[in-house]
């Protein structure tokens, strides 16, 4: 059975900036562009999972890409070739496991510190 290489993304916008994670899967007839898996929202708000159809990270200067795996071609339903689209509707096995994984809802206290780092406001005193 044929297979496809799938990676992780990692964008880390700012050296101060956590990186943000998610899946790539290139297309089979495309593996330039693909669909990217990742949630996206905020802390305050909660997230969802988000599909990005169409996806090149080439294009974007802060994702670098990793290979994690192979997975079997069958179980991935490419987007036809077409303008760049986000949905959230899963196609294909892959898509239907990532809607397995709960994305974090609100925290009730964004503020307090992560990993014993503080979420302190700077400020530019004497600017």
């Amino acid at each position: 059975m044929a297979t496809r290489t799938i990676y992780l993304i990692s964008a880390h916008n700012t050296s101060f900036q956590r990186a943000h994670f998610s899946i790539f899967v290139p297309s089979a007839t495309n593996p330039d562009r693909g669909t990217k898996i990742h949630a996206v929202g905020a802390p305050m708000a909660g997230y969802v999972l988000e599909f990005k159809r169409n996806y090149n990270p080439s294009l974007e200067p802060h994702d670098q890409t990793f290979p994690i795996g192979q997975i079997h071609s069958p179980d991935i339903v490419d987007s036809p070739d077409a303008a760049p689209f986000i949905d959230s509707t899963p196609r294909g096995k892959i898509e239907l496991a990532a809607t397995q994984v709960p994305t974090p809802g609100i925290n009730q206290n964004f503020m307090a510190p992560v990993n014993d780092v503080g979420n302190t406001a700077y400020t530019l005193e004497g600017y």
